[in-house]
């Protein structure tokens, strides 16, 4: 139990608002639940990665293993009262939040502390619209069908996700021209120089063709989060392109935080923040992840910086000095291809990279080191769903 609660009763424990239960909210979440009454605010039935976007397009099966489970099933999650819903206000003074429920009701909440893990709205993988499960396993199966039925394919992005969209597109359907479109002449920017001739090279090896320095006319009323097709225009002499399916990882993130006052925003609607992951000027609120300005590349969604945030807010419910602070890695690191037939690719901040075996990541690290070890362990129900998909899948 956490003493020095700011609450008026000294016998109960702070309450914590999270908004959205992300990869970073839930690791969040989880963590504080051991420490005070947590309440999580979701737009999403499930927790639904935003990771390993071209594994999504091309082996659903296979990525909603990992990517999409269902909240009860985690066992840290196991005392937070999760909402689902979204917020469309945050009253600081009052120390309340404004929640538009899925049922189509309206709900204020009071907190002691709130942590905004609201996250980015990227494309048609990432958005805050209001979905139920069989909503989100409906857009996947359309979305899936969408990417089978075409034959030419431009991805449009030279980001993590479209090299990831890319790579996998060409290798699982190699008879699709697959066509990726990029503004500059290097991919991956926030990436050391290895990492990005690395992919460069691969992509070109799978068969991927690959068009530099073509910048996508994006009009005001074209919405990213659509699957289109038809034809590309581009600025400068470019020509137009055309494509049964074009798929927009062009990385125009917009953060969700039109509920937030904004006093708390940069020029870009990012929530301000410093190196303790505190929300300037609001002693009592924090910010991670995506849609925190913590950095140029944002990268508090990983680095662990989840643990900076929990020992920080409990330094500050205990009222003692902030201990912890967030350092950003110079560069962008880890898995951008996913799991492959050969394994998975790590790559590190300094460039360089290793492969694990696959053997090892399907039996290791994902039920070991990522859902028990990281995520602490699913619930007897969801470990039963997880034995059953996995003995499907293999048979």
């Amino acid at each position: 139990m956490v003493h020095g609660s700011a609450t008026s009763d000294s016998n109960t424990l702070p309450t914590v608002l999270i908004l959205g239960l992300g990869d970073t909210g839930v690791l969040t979440a989880g963590h504080l639940s051991r420490h005070c009454r947590v309440i999580g605010v979701t737009t999403k039935a499930m927790m639904i990665s935003g990771q390993e976007l071209g594994l999504r397009l091309t082996k659903p099966a296979e990525w909603r293993r990992n990517y999409l489970i269902p909240l009860d099933y985690y066992q840290r999650l196991k005392k937070v009262e999760i909402i689902h819903g979204k917020a469309i206000g945050v009253d600081p003074i009052a120390r309340t939040a404004a929640l538009e429920l899925a049922s189509g009701e309206s709900r204020r909440v009071h907190w002691d502390y709130l942590v905004i893990a609201s996250g980015v709205s990227n494309g048609f993988w990432r958005d805050d619209r209001l979905d139920t499960r069989r909503v989100t396993e409906s857009r996947l199966a359309s979305q899936h069908a969408a990417v089978t039925a075409a034959r030419s394919i431009a991805v449009v992005g030279g980001g993590p996700s479209g090299i990831s969209s890319a790579f996998n597109l060409k290798r699982v359907y190699p008879s699709k021209a697959v066509t990726l479109f990029f503004p500059g002449q290097q991919l991956l920017p926030g990436y050391p120089d290895s990492t990005r001739r690395y992919h460069r090279e691969l992509l070109a090896k799978e068969g991927v063709t690959l068009k530099a320095g073509h910048r996508a006319v994006l009009g005001d009323d074209l919405t990213t989060s659509d699957w289109t097709h038809g034809c590309l225009e581009f600025e400068g002499d470019h020509p137009n392109y055309r494509a049964d399916l074009i798929i927009w990882a062009a990385g125009r993130l917009k953060p969700h935080t039109d509920f937030l006052p904004k006093d708390m925003l940069d020029a870009a609607g990012f929530v301000r923040t410093d190196t303790c992951l505190n929300v300037e000027g609001y002693v009592r609120i924090f910010a991670i992840g995506d849609v925190a300005a913590t950095d140029p590349l944002r990268c508090s969604a990983r680095n662990w910086a989840y643990k900076v945030l929990c020992r920080n807010l409990l330094a500050r419910i205990n009222q003692r000095p902030l201990p912890a602070r967030f350092r950003p890695p110079a560069y962008r690191w880890g898995s951008i291809l996913g799991p492959q037939t050969e394994g998975l690719r790590l790559h590190s901040p300094s460039g360089k990279s290793r492969v694990l075996p696959r053997w090892f990541v399907r039996w290791l690290l994902y039920p070991l080191v990522v859902r028990r070890f990281i995520y602490g362990g699913l619930s007897a129900k969801g470990a039963g769903a997880f034995a059953k998909e996995t003995v499907s899948s293999d048979n």
